[in-house]
Formats: C-alpha cells, sequence, structure tokens
C-alpha cells in the first residue's frame, strides 16, 4: 500500500517497493507501486535502459467525462528483446517528482511473479529449473520450494535480495528427498548467500529460505533460481559479468567504497593458491585465496633503495567478509639459520571517510612506504575474520607497486536536514526559484594531495550550479542547484566532474543512492552506487524562497581579516517567516556566527572572521537556512475535482439531461468525496525546511 507523510521538508517522493524486483527480456507484464511516501499521481516510470518501456495502466472514465482515468502507480512493463541481462534501475514520476532508484533484473530466461509461496514444508511451491521466481518474505514464516532433476548435473541456488534492493538478510537452505541437509548458506548487508552442489543425482530437491530476523512485506522482496552449470552462460553469471557495456546498466559490486578500487570483481578463475612463500616481480597484480586457518600469506619481491611503493588489498571493498591486516617486512640473509625480518610497516583499515549518511569506510588494508635498503622484501596478509558463517572462502587481490597519486569521487542527493541520521532514499522535486544539493566525497589514493575543482555537467536551461573547490585539506563538501523562478519541467542526469588544479587528473563522480534509512531492526543507513545522478525541475511547484548569498564571485581575504557578504532574500507566498542562516564545510581557522533575517526582511549580512591559523587557499562553503514554510502540497489536484463537480452541476441544471438526472446526482455524490478529499491534499501544511544556498566560493591570502 502506498502511505503518505507530512515530512519537516520540502514534499519529496519516495519508492520504497514495487511488486516485482524483475522481468524477462522480450516479455510484458504489470508493474505496480507498492509502497512509498508522497507517490501521488505517480504517471510515469523511467527506468534507466531505454530499452525497458512502461505505460500507464487506464481505467474507466469518470460518469459523465470523455477522459480516460490512469491508474495511479499501475504500468504495463516490456522489455525489448535487445535489452542484454543485467541489473538496472527503475524510478517513479508523480506529482511530487521523481523518485529514488530500486534496482531491477532483466533476465533471458522465464521471470515470473508468484502470487503466493507454500510455508509447508510438506506442500512446497514449484521451483523449475532456469527460471526466476519473485515473491516477498512473510514475517516469522520460512518459505519452502521444490525442485526436480531428470540426470546428474552441478547445480547452484542464487538467493538475489540485496541485488534487489530488499532489507532482506537470506538465509539458504537445500534439502534432499528425505529431508538431510545438503548445505546452508546466509547472505549479510553486503551480499547475497548461494550454494553450490556438485554432482547432484536426479530426484526432488527441497529449498528452504527465509529472511535472517524473519522480518517480512513488501520491502523484503526476493528472486529465487535454480541454474545448472551446464547452461551456457546461465543469466546468473551474466549478472556477475562487466564485460558489457550497456546503457543504464549497474555494477556488479554495488558497495560504496568500491569506487576506491578497480571496477571489476574479482574473477574466480584467476584467483590461486600461493605457495608458501611466493615470489613476486613488481609491478604486481593478483587474485589470492585467503587461508582456512587463517595463517598470513607470504609474498616476496626486490625493491632498490630509495624507492616509494604501495601495497595494498582489496577484499571487502568487493564485498567480501573479511577484515584484511598487512605488515611489511625487509629481509635481511644470515650466513646461517633464519634470515632476520625488519618491520618496514603494517596496515589495518585504510581510511575512513564521510560519516551521516555515507561513510566510506574499509577494512582493506593500504601501505605506503620507502625502501630502505636495496634487498628483498616481504609482505604477509592475514584475515582476521575468516567470515565462514557467510561464505565458504574468501578472496582478495594485492597489488604492489610505485603509487599512482589519483582522487575517486563519490556524490549522492544531499539530505536536507539538520539530522542526516534520518536519511532516506529520497527523490527529486526542485521547486522554480528553489535548491536542491548534491555531497561529494573524495577519496585521495596513492598519496595525491591537491584541491580539486568540481563543476556538474548536464544541466538543463534555467538550473544552474557554480563551480566548487574541495581544499587540499578537505574530503567532503556540498554543491547547490539551483533553479530560476521561470524554469521549465525537465528531468534530467547531473554528473559531477572532478579536476586537478592543472587538470592533469580528471575524474567524474560515481552516483551513490540511500537504498534504506535506519528502520527494520536496522540503526544504520545502507547505500549502494547507482546508474545517475536524476533530479526533476517541477513547473508546478515555485519555491516560497530564494536565497542569494554574495555576488558569484570568488571573494580574497586576509588572514586575521574578517569578510562581509551580502545575503538577499526574495519573498513569495507561504515564505514570511524569519530564516537562520548557518555556515557549512567552512575551512580550518574561518568562523562564522548564524545569522538571522527576521520575519518579513529581505537582507541579511555574513561576517566570516579568518585568525592568522587559517591555512591560504581557496574554499566553497555554503549555508544551511532554517525556516517555516507554508505549502499547499496539490492545488492542482483540487481544480481539476473542482472543475469535474462543476461540469455534473451544469448537467443537473441542464433540462435536456432529465432522464439521466439520477445517474448525474449519483456522480455528484461520488465527487463531493473527490472534493473533500482532494481539499485535505491541498490543506495548507507548515513546515519546518532546510534549505542549501548557492555555494560561496573565497580565497584565503596571506597578509
Amino acid at each position: 500500500m502506498i502511505t503518505e507523510s507530512v515530512f519537516a521538508q520540502f514534499h519529496a517522493c519516495e519508492l520504497r517497493a514495487l511488486s516485482r524486483t524483475g522481468g524477462q527480456r522480450g516479455a510484458a507484464f504489470d508493474l505496480d507501486v507498492v509502497a512509498g511516501d508522497r507517490l501521488n499521481e505517480a504517471n510515469v516510470l523511467v527506468f534507466s535502459n531505454p530499452g525497458i518501456i512502461a505505460e500507464q495502466r487506464t481505467g474507466a472514465a469518470m460518469p459523465f467525462s470523455d477522459q480516460v482515468a490512469g491508474l495511479s502507480g499501475k504500468f504495463r512493463v516490456r522489455v525489448e528483446e535487445a535489452v542484454p541481462p543485467g541489473a538496472y534501475e527503475v524510478r517513479v514520476s508523480g506529482r511530487h517528482g521523481i523518485s529514488n532508484p530500486r534496482a531491477f533484473l532483466v533476465t533471458s530466461a522465464a521471470n515470473q511473479l508468484l502470487p503466493a509461496v507454500s510455508h509447508v514444508p510438506a506442500a512446497p511451491t514449484e521451483l523449475p529449473v532456469g527460471e526466476f521466481l519473485n515473491a516477498s518474505c512473510t514475517v516469522a514464516q520460512r518459505d519452502w520450494f521444490r525442485f526436480e532433476l531428470k540426470e546428474t548435473a552441478d547445480i547452484r541456488v542464487d538467493l538475489f535480495a540485496r541485488r534487489v534492493d530488499s532489507r532482506m538478510i537470506g538465509q539458504l537452505k537445500v534439502m534432499d528427498a528425505e529431508g538431510k541437509s545438503l548445505a546452508t548458506a546466509r547472505g549479510s548487508d553486503e551480499f547475497d548467500p548461494m550454494i553450490r552442489l556438485a554432482q547432484l543425482g536426479p530426484g526432488k530437491y527441497t529449498v528452504m529460505l527465509h529472511d535472517f530476523l524473519y522480518r517480512g512485506g513488501s520491502e523484503f522482496p526476493y528472486q529465487l533460481v535454480v541454474s545448472s552449470a551446464g547452461d551456457s552462460p546461465s543469466d546468473v553469471q551474466r549478472l556477475e559479468r562487466e564485460d558489457e557495456m550497456t546503457a543504464g546498466k549497474l555494477p556488479v559490486n554495488r558497495l560504496p567504497m568500491s569506487v576506491t578500487c578497480r571496477s571489476k570483481p574479482l574473477s574466480l578463475a584467476d584467483v590461486v593458491q600461493p605457495k608458501a612463500v611466493q615470489r613476486l616481480d613488481l609491478p604486481s597484480e593478483g587474485s589470492w585465496w585467503f587461508p582456512r586457518d587463517q595463517s598470513g600469506q607470504v609474498f616476496e619481491f626486490e625493491a632498490k633503495k630509495g624507492e616509494q611503493l604501495s601495497v595494498s588489498v582489496v577484499s571487502e571493498r568487493v564485498g567480501q567478509p573479511s577484515d584484511a591486516k598487512l605488515f611489511v617486512q625487509r629481509v635481511e640473509p644470515q650466513k646461517t639459520g633464519e634470515p632476520k625480518y625488519h618491520a618496514i610497516a603494517q596496515s589495518d583499515d585504510s581510511f575512513s571517510l564521510g560519516s551521516e549518511p555515507l561513510s566510506l569506510l574499509t577494512k582493506d588494508p593500504v601501505a605506503l612506504w620507502i625502501a630502505s635498503h636495496d634487498a628483498d622484501y616481504r609482505v604477509i596478509v592475514h584475515d582476521m575474520d575468516v567470515g565462514e558463517m557467510l561464505s565458504e572462502r574468501q578472496l582478495f587481490e594485492l597489488n604492489i607497486g610505485k603509487p599512482a597519486p589519483a582522487f575517486d569521487l563519490v556524490a549522492y542527493p544531499a539530505f536536507p536536514t539538520k539530522d542526516a541520521k534520518q536519511c532516506r532514499g529520497f527523490g527529486s522535486k526542485l521547486f522554480r526559484g528553489g535548491a536542491e544539493a548534491i555531497q561529494v566525497i573524495a577519496a585521495r589514493r596513492g598519496g595525491w594531495k591537491g584541491p580539486i575543482k568540481l563543476s556538474v555537467e548536464g544541466l538543463p536551461s534555467g538550473v544552474t550550479a557554480s563551480e566548487v573547490v574541495l581544499a587540499a585539506n578537505q574530503h567532503q563538501t556540498q554543491i547547490t542547484l539551483t533553479a530560476s523562478a521561470d524554469a521549465e519541467t525537465a528531468h534530467f542526469v547531473a554528473v559531477v566532474t572532478g579536476a586537478s588544479e592543472d587538470g592533469k587528473i580528471k575524474n567524474s563522480a560515481t552516483p551513490v543512492t540511500q537504498v534504506w534509512g535506519r528502520g527494520a531492526g536496522r540503526d544504520f543507513i545502507q547505500s549502494r552506487v547507482n546508474a545517475d545522478l536524476t533530479f526533476q525541475v517541477s513547473a508546478q511547484d515555485i519555491a516560497p524562497l530564494t536565497i542569494r548569498v554574495g555576488d558569484s564571485s570568488v571573494a580574497q581575504v586576509k588572514k586575521t581579516e574578517t569578510l562581509s557578504v551580502p545575503v538577499v532574500i526574495t519573498r513569495r507566498e507561504g515564505g514570511s517567516e524569519a530564516c537562520v542562516l548557518r555556515a557549512k564545510n567552512l575551512p580550518p581557522g574561518v568562523t562564522m556566527a548564524d545569522v538571522t533575517v527576521a520575519k518579513d526582511k529581505t537582507e541579511g549580512k555574513l561576517e566570516l572572521k579568518v585568525s592568522d591559523k587559517a591555512l591560504s587557499g581557496t574554499y566553497s562553503l555554503w549555508l544551511q537556512v532554517e525556516t517555516k514554510l507554508k505549502l499547499k502540497p496539490n492545488v492542482q489536484a483540487l481544480e481539476r475535482t473542482q472543475a469535474y463537480r462543476k461540469h455534473l452541476q451544469t448537467l443537473h441544471d441542464d433540462p435536456a439531461q432529465t432522464a439521466q438526472l439520477e445517474a448525474i446526482k449519483a456522480a455528484m455524490v461520488a465527487a463531493d468525496k473527490l472534493v473533500e478529499a482532494a481539499k485535505a491534499e491541498a490543506k495548507e501544511q507548515q513546515l519546518t525546511v532546510f534549505i542549501p544556498t548557492p555555494n560561496l566560493t573565497i580565497q584565503v591570502v596571506d597578509p
């Protein structure tokens, strides 16, 4: 059921669940919105691949009206045969903008929605081998399935939960015809469970699954598939590959911290078990197994004195349930006996960037060091948490070589509130004259330092964003998008690009979406990499406030001095209350007291004080404006229902319609109920909102 809530913020929509999370290419099927907020008049589905096409389903026209009524949140979807199997995204667009994305799997095999699933072990739901079944968990219940093999085969059982944006933590079990357990697997918040069974003989087998915490409902969807190793290649294998460049396709690894390593996942085909001591030639890049007994893997190589080297482990960042730690040692041979080992460096968790609502924390270690001698060196890699409950064995990639200084960027829609812990996957509803923001995190690697110039591409006419500078001593900032008062309706994809000061390094930010906020027994915010940053200008709404800071030029200020910056507020209907302006992303050594622009006043002044301890450089900041606004959420719907009611009244008063008078009266009674419902929806609400201002860039210089 679609629910509506009043948020202390502008009315942005949120998509939480659809009736199914995938479909077969070349097929058509119904797809309904089943859970979300502010999804009034949901009339468009937007897929990340243009080959997935949706049309809104329609119902009967209103009595005495020739306009066919669209069914809100109900669609007929067709997947063109040319769309490659893979994970894509879908958003819903309606009266309150465009929603956050949800994952949607396209398969070449049959992909069906189950109307019901058996919770009775003795009467399991039939599970055809090679077909994807869509279902949802039921609270405090186990789901039972049965598949049959006609001949001996290698079998793989996959439960897709995290990969379809489900809250579910999958628990999976396979049993034979006598009920004997053959294998079990459990997923986590980072990956889904999978079971491999070699040379399984002919017969019937049972699959039992449930959410690990026995939760359920529309926010706990999953897909289940049993595939044979004889499939060449299977849809499951295609979903795990990234060798196809396809519009709107999601990467295999969607963990946000994965942006700090190579984009390709670890390949099982490349993984080997090293010797007791593995000799390497530099530069080296290889994939290995962690030992089952938690002993360390040892790698030796030669390095020259003064040579700077980087050693990095990639494991947790690509979804492995591991906690690696590495040690670097210099090997000093002895005339007799064992060589001496001199500690050079060690590393555990490599970095922790950001905080709420997105933290790029990883347990993968990275070490930068300089060789002290012409000598052999060795790296020892340990897994501090083997995670056998979650996975049979863990993989890791080890990279050793000269550091490659660079940076990676992550960008996501900023949550408009003082309390980022309340972040959820809201969509975009950019008012004319209004503002929305993008948070950007920079992960500096290989020892790279320096400012990053950030810009936004793909903006439509009427939407602007000034260039923002992320200083060398900063790793996070915010970019504000502003729409002019005459901006037209537009659905657009914004691309954040960062460049080094000399222009030699230029990267596009990886977009990230907040999939789930706190709740359902999970006290943290779940995020993943997504296809793009999508925004929508709402021409039906004009912002009660437009805030302008400074004149868009870079203001220069000397240390020990104070910079005054004017603030101008354009007030419209509903925006007469006092505004409190708080500085955000101030550089070290620069302070600014909160500024209040009184009720009905339109001008203020910022005072930025620069201490003698401030670091010289260029910095971009922004202000968060807290105020109370009065808004009427959907006046247009009220106007439409009132116009229809007036039309019925005209028919009622027309003598020529006497024969239909009773039917007209019945329609008027129904229309009166619609008008009352629309009045409630359009009723003025007072909201506490947090509005980002355009960015202000300052240059701190020495006296």
